[in-house]
């Protein structure tokens, strides 16, 4: 019969393999990660001594996209606009601080560091004023820079933004501290992080919350997401967004923006709902140009490229 403090060395044991299985697990899934090349030439820029990457394409008055956050995000949510709004436009795709083909340091995110690379790279990169074309969140998290530089844009695109009515609009609570610090953990937050990004783990989000039409969810795109969700630092952006710490409440900011704007929505978006938000929008800012888009969620620009890439194009060069 073993004595108790021969149990206890075996729990321990026992537990100490466990924990070094799953940082191995960890490190394995880390090196899952891939680029995810959009059509142009790649490009980097250097932002508060860290590399960004965007990718340009065409000739003509600029346009930034800024894809939106989440798990697996990366500028390749542009997949299906870059060429065709190439034709008009010099479209800069840029992957943010910690998503896609850009660095991913272990830093705590907050909402300032979009503004500001959004800001720095319009002022560094471009150098003249730009179009912009954000998605969801990082539409959001635009309108302080815009704000505050408005010769540095042009027309904006703002596509299913939050900030309103209980979406993503305040500072997270005592649940989003202990769910960021469990993601920052070093073994247990990484593997918290690799079940949020695993393959099963994306398809069920794109499938349910960000596409109307699963069935345009094909391997192809949750290989994609998979691919740029993994990497040495990748959960640190996605971590911040998922426990709240990139929530911002747009309601002294929204009111102030003189650019030219269009917010488009996919009609069957579950949260937020057009119905909830684009009110509120148009409330606060009656000169906003808007756009609904049929058979839709959260991303219009890809389950509705060709009437996206058009209305987009239309607006920004005056056509309506």
């Amino acid at each position: 019969m073993r004595s108790g403090s021969g149990l206890f060395l075996g729990g321990l044991a026992a537990l100490a393999g466990a924990v070094g299985a799953l940082a191995l697990l960890n490190r394995t899934l880390q090196r899952a990660g891939g680029d995810v090349r959009l059509p142009g030439e790649r490009r980097h820029h250097r932002w508060e001594g860290h590399d960004l990457a965007y990718t340009v394409l065409g000739e003509g008055p600029p346009l930034v996209l800024a894809h939106g956050i989440y798990a697996g995000a990366s500028s390749a949510e542009f997949r299906r606009n870059v060429e065709e709004l190439s034709q008009d436009f010099k479209v800069y795709a840029l992957d943010l601080l910690g998503a896609g083909a850009s660095e991913k340091p272990a830093r705590r995110y907050e909402p300032r560091d979009v503004a500001g690379q959004l800001e720095n790279f319009a002022k560094e990169v471009v150098g003249s004023p730009t179009h912009l074309v954000a998605s969801s969140l990082t539409a959001a998290l635009a309108l302080p820079a815009v704000v505050r530089n408005p010769r540095l844009f042009k027309k904006l695109v703002l596509i299913c933004p939050t900030g309103y009515r209980g979406a993503l609009d305040r500072p997270s609570g005592r649940l989003g501290d202990a769910l960021y610090g469990a993601f920052r953990l070093p073994v247990v937050g990484d593997a918290l992080y690799h079940a949020l990004v695993s393959r099963r783990g994306i398809r069920f989000y794109l499938e349910r919350t960000a596409y109307h039409d699963p069935k345009k969810v094909t391997e192809t795109v949750v290989e994609e997401h998979y691919r740029a969700g993994h990497g040495p630092g990748a959960k640190y952006l996605p971590a911040a967004f998922a426990s709240g710490k990139l929530n911002l409440g747009v309601g002294g900011y929204w009111p102030r923006v003189a650019n030219r704007t269009m917010i488009v929505w996919g009609q069957q978006a579950k949260e937020p709902t057009p119905a909830a938000l684009l009110k509120e929008f148009l409330g606060q800012n009656p000169r906003t140009a808007y756009r609904i888009f049929r058979n839709a969620a959260l991303l219009p620009h890809v389950e509705r490229a060709d009437t996206f890439n058009r209305e987009v194009r239309d607006f920004l060069t005056n056509r309506v």
